[in-house]
């Protein structure tokens, strides 16, 4: 019987000793910050411009993309950009590698890296803002 009493003590303290310093153990934020905002000017436009976009379809289906009004306002097969949301917007989809109509852009290649892609995507994310 004393076995058991001491045994039961042992457990007792361990159960208690295990739970003592429960909620004292230091939390990790694992908030994520939101990306950086992007600027139309100085982010976008210009890998329009390099990559031959906006002029490109200054007459090809009604879509121009010099400001963020003409993509705003869009072309033949409507808005290129839905702001605030970038899996609606049209110019996200032409730039994947399988457009829901006609050739990926920019036509012929070179295809824009993975990385630009995500900073318009971003862009559009943040409200496709003219800044």
């Amino acid at each position: 019987m004393k076995r058991i009493h001491v045994l039961v003590m042992v457990i007792g303290m361990f159960v208690y000793d295990g739970c003592s310093d429960m909620g004292d153990e230091p939390r990790i934020d694992v908030r994520v910050s939101p990306p950086p905002v992007v600027s139309f000017r100085t982010q976008i436009l210009p890998v329009f411009q390099r990559y031959g976009c906006e002029s490109c379809h200054g007459g090809s289906g009604g879509l121009f993309l010099q400001t963020v009004a003409a993509i705003l306002q869009g072309g033949d097969h409507g808005a290129a950009v839905v702001p605030g949301n970038p899996d609606s917007s049209l110019i996200l989809k032409k730039l994947s590698s399988l457009p829901p109509f006609g050739d990926r852009m920019p036509q012929g290649g070179p295809y824009l890296p993975d990385s630009t892609i995500t900073t318009i995507r971003n862009w559009i994310a943040q409200g496709a803002r003219d800044n």
